[in-house]
């Protein structure tokens, strides 16, 4: 059973994920803010971390992902943003996975449809399953 970090300020909206995530069989692992999704990384070891971007002090989901990957050398992490910036800072440009200023792997709009959300982490994980979804 893979185990999802799941970092969000908002935590009316980390219980609805963490039901969707554990309903479709992962274990997920809460943190409400950067230091304790930081200190998550190190102790739980995810599979995968799901990070929102704005949180109480701007950004700082771009400030965690870079973090992992630079501070932590977790390179092989796989990262997911589901954030509402676009709706909420309407900003002219869309931010998208990028390897120096946004290394992730994927890049989702809040909301995000249920089904969108585990297929995509399901995709990711696919090559760490222990067991494949399919008998071979």
């Amino acid at each position: 059973m893979p185990t999802i970090l799941l970092v969000d300020d908002d935590s009316e909206f980390l219980e609805a994920t963490r039901g969707v995530l554990e309903g479709n069989g992962m274990t997920v692992e809460p943190a409400a803010t950067p230091d304790e999704a930081l200190a998550k990384v190190k102790t739980v070891k995810p599979d995968l971390v799901i990070l929102d971007v704005m949180m109480p002090d701007g950004y700082e989901g771009f400030e965690v992902a870079r973090a992992i990957r630079e501070e932590l050398k977790l390179t092989a992490l796989p990262l997911v943003i589901l954030t509402g910036i676009h709706q909420r800072k309407k900003v002219p440009y869309r931010f998208a996975p990028d390897a120096h200023y946004l290394p992730v792997d994927v890049f989702l709009d809040k909301p995000t449809k249920p089904d969108v959300l585990v297929s995509t982490v399901q995709e990711i994980l696919g090559e760490k399953r222990e067991t494949p979804r399919q008998p071979l």
